[in-house]
């Protein structure tokens, strides 16, 4: 293959190779790219599917190629379910360079192997220059449930929760390259399989993975479908120093940036502190930031401050930064 994507890898030849290429750098993480749909051998019962546009297509902790694997990941890891299998399709814009998508295919099987995922089927497009702005990636993910099924319809009065880690970390990074300042932290772009090991030992009633939005728009939808209120601690929150940087400068609350590595846990009251300890064990950086209050007509977020002060936390209106993901 020359150093660039062309329309003629859409058929004939040069789809064969452009094919070829990607099975070469996927590797063993590829169950077979000899028909035209794949077959599940192990059974499964959670899916997800989506798409990632996020741009630039590399920033400081990823690329686009692995945030497509964990992205997707994560979507069935909240369910309390184990990756297995995973579809991949990749629409090319005519003229991509071909370094670049090697950068980006390695990525994501990079975090395929972390994973032990195997991609089920797949399937490539071209598209004419100036149609599409560079590559977009589509992927839909096969998990099998490790435990009793996880649902916001299990969050009741009580429950506690509890923040995987630091808050903003990719919304802020994306942002800050956007605005062309210096970078001084990564996105926190992680696959967060080893959850699964907490929900395998304690009552766990849901997870969130806090994309876009950020904490205060999954918590608005957990609250709005449990139909509880919520409290959260502002105190308590782990906003990294950059983040705050970026968000003073531009002016955005942190708690509504994307995280593409940090998760809320819905939990018992009762295994709060083993919950914590369990994550600083698999090396995360947990912190209790609320609980689920009592059952409301109106569910709303309140933001508690050192004070004892509460204010509502709203949902989002309007999308702060589009192609995050």
């Amino acid at each position: 293959m020359d150093g660039t994507i062309t329309i003629h890898h859409n058929s004939g030849k040069r789809q064969i190779e452009l094919l070829k290429f990607i099975e070469e750098h996927l590797n063993s993480t590829v169950v077979s790219m000899e028909e035209d749909a794949g077959v599940i051998a192990k059974s499964v019962d959670v899916v997800s599917t989506d798409s990632f546009t996020v741009y630039p297509l590399f920033f400081p902790g990823g690329d686009i190629g692995k945030l497509a694997v964990t992205g997707s990941v994560n979507d069935v890891v909240m369910l309390g379910a184990e990756p297995i299998y995973m579809t991949l399709s990749i629409i090319l814009e005519e003229g991509f360079s071909l370094k670049s998508f090697e950068c980006i295919i390695n990525s994501l099987d990079n975090e395929l192997r972390r994973n032990n995922l195997k991609i089920l089927c797949g399937d490539t497009k071209v598209m004419n220059k100036g149609s599409l702005d560079g590559l977009v990636i589509n992927t839909t993910c096969f998990g099998k449930s490790v435990g009793k099924p996880l649902s916001v319809t299990n969050v009741e009065p009580g429950n506690a929760i509890v923040l995987t880690g630091p808050i903003g970390l990719h919304g802020a990074t994306i942002m800050a390259l956007r605005k062309g300042f210096d970078v001084s932290f990564n996105s926190d772009c992680r696959s967060l399989t080893p959850l699964l090991e907490i929900v395998k030992a304690f009552d766990i009633r849901t997870m969130r993975d806090a994309t876009r939005g950020g904490v205060a728009q999954i918590l608005n939808e957990i609250a709005a479908s449990a139909g509880c209120d919520i409290v959260i601690n502002e105190d308590m929150l782990l906003v990294p120093e950059g983040v705050k940087v970026i968000s003073e400068i531009l002016g955005i609350d942190p708690l509504y940036l994307a995280c593409e590595g940090t998760a809320a846990i819905f939990c018992s009251e009762r295994d709060t502190g083993d919950v914590m300890d369990a994550l600083n064990d698999l090396g995360f950086y947990p912190s209790f930031i609320g609980y689920v209050r009592e059952k409301s007509v109106i569910p709303r977020v309140m933001l508690k401050n050192r004070y004892g002060v509460e204010r509502v936390l709203p949902m989002l209106v309007e999308e702060l930064t589009p192609r995050i993901c």
